[in-house]
């Protein structure tokens, strides 16, 4: 017979799903062989951890694309051309959501071993309106209260004990008898009565709905056990025994004599076959005190025994914040792709000023439209491994492809500009091409404004970042302030 602890299904849960999703990825890994391969791992950006969920999400989106028809459309798909410049719509969607589902997994594996617990304890006040303390009831605790009280104008620190409301003489009476007929009623347990008691005994430590309290002295013949359960295994005949039940109430107690008969407990055929254990398991103790290992029966009465150890089951994990924290994800993926595109546009509004500027200079040199275009696009190229990624240069890369696989001229701007986002290069784009449709000899004269216009403008941004900085440290400041007159204070009234 085994006697072990069955682990927690929680757990064990847990535990399986754990198994299944590493078994899963590891699979995963596996599967994609060939060009299919090669064509994932272009999806997968830099040789980073996503690489251990990358192929197991790819399952997943692949399956969604194929059998749901699911695609990047609409706002969606053009936002997230803002951050993937020069990327069809299948490669958007692979190289993004990749990303994103390794991170989700990632936290999907954590969570399974997550165990969270918080609390937040809040004490409500104890003095109404400047002078009461209220009293617990009848069944509450005596409390003490920390209060400041001031006479003559001088404060001094108290602690007044309140205790719980007491009951009166012709109450307490009322719930000393209440007691008793309550004990005489419920002590007996299962037993029938009082001359054939063979049950355990129910004692009662207080009385539901009051204050009295109930204590318990027990015959020296040690038959009735302080919790209610007899010593009756050994008994060979019934026996006479009394308990006395004690009920107090504060310094008032009173008792009444519980008398009963014992009878010998009838035992089971497995609870005689665990009293052979016990006693083979005494004789093996003895036999062996003097080796080093203990031999635990393995039959009795014919019976086998089997034995496991007791373990501490530590899958037993908590999972309401598991699946908090994985939306938390999903939602923080999702505010961080907005944050990326506040940051390109913002990162392009901070470049516009150079590129209007050097676009101007060439075209002053005397360089055509499309080969001042062309010429940035290099200059970008050739410093691009040194230098951080400029979106509004990676558009620009973008055009010079349009234009060399047979795209129009100014309909490469055009779409520049839109791509973009941003008012101030669609109106650069905006002269660019009428300039290429219509013809002007003051194109440069314009370009040359507008770059007067960008540079006013970033001078004007600047300054309004220097105030929002400034209005930031307003709190510290005020602050630091609340500390030096504290400090003052307490200077003045610890010399007082």
């Amino acid at each position: 017979m085994a006697v072990h602890k069955e682990g927690e299904m929680a757990g064990e849960i847990c535990f399986i799903i754990f198994i299944l999703f590493a078994g899963y990825f590891l699979w995963a890994g596996r599967f994609w062989k060939g060009e299919a391969r090669v064509e994932a791992e272009e999806w997968v950006e830099g040789k980073s951890w996503h690489h251990i969920f990358a192929f197991g999400v790819l399952f997943f989106l692949s399956a969604g694309r194929e059998h749901f028809g699911i695609r990047l459309k609409g706002e969606r798909l053009e936002m997230m051309k803002k951050l993937y410049v020069g990327k069809g719509e299948k490669d958007i969607f692979f190289t993004h959501y990749i990303k994103n589902g390794s991170v989700l997994s990632a936290v999907v594996l954590l969570c399974l071993f997550s165990v969270s617990i918080g609390g937040l304890a809040v004490q409500e006040g104890q003095l109404l309106e400047g002078y009461f303390l209220k009293r617990e009831d009848v069944l509450g605790q005596e409390k003490t209260v920390a209060l400041s009280a001031s006479m003559d104008g001088e404060e001094k620190e108290v602690s007044v004990e309140v205790s719980h409301i007491q009951y009166n003489a012709e109450e307490l009476s009322a719930k000393f008898q209440e007691a008793k007929d309550y004990v005489k009623h419920s002590y007996l347990g299962e037993n029938s009565s009082p001359e054939q008691v063979i049950e355990p005994l129910y004692l009662a430590g207080r009385i539901p709905g009051s204050a009295v309290e109930v204590e318990w002295q027990l015959g020296a013949d040690g038959i009735v056990r302080e919790d209610g359960s007899l010593s009756n295994e050994e008994l060979d005949k019934s026996c006479q025994t009394e308990i006395t039940a004690v009920f107090t109430y504060g310094e008032e107690t009173e008792t009444m004599v519980l008398q009963m008969t014992v009878l010998p407990k009838k035992k089971t055929e497995k609870e005689k076959g665990w009293e052979q254990w016990e006693k083979c398991l005494e004789k093996a103790q003895e036999e062996s005190s003097s080796q080093e290992y203990l031999k635990l029966p393995a039959q009795v009465d014919g019976k086998e025994i089997n034995y496991k150890e007791k373990q501490i089951n530590a899958a037993n994990i908590i999972l309401g914040l598991s699946f908090f924290g994985i939306a938390a994800v999903c939602l923080l993926q999702e505010e961080k792709l907005r944050r990326e595109i506040a940051e390109r546009e913002k990162e392009m509004r901070a470049d516009y000023p150079e590129f209007a500027e050097y676009f101007v200079l060439l075209i002053g040199a005397g360089m055509s439209i499309k080969g001042a275009w062309e010429r940035i696009v290099r200059d970008y190229q050739e410093t691009k491994r040194t230098e951080r990624k400029h979106y509004v240069y990676e558009e620009m890369m973008v055009s010079v492809y349009e234009m060399e696989n047979g795209m129009g001229e100014a309909r490469a701007y055009e779409l520049f500009g839109k791509r973009t986002g941003l008012l101030q290069y669609m109106k650069f784009c905006t002269m660019i091409v009428q300039n290429l449709r219509k013809g002007s000899e003051d194109l440069l004269v314009l370009l040359e404004y507008e770059v007067e216009d960008a540079f006013r403008e970033r001078k004007e941004s600047a300054k309004a970042l220097g105030e929002e900085a400034g209005t930031k440290l307003l709190m510290p400041m005020m602050l630091m302030l609340v500390i030096v007159f504290a400090m003052i204070l307490y200077s003045a009234f610890y010399n007082m």
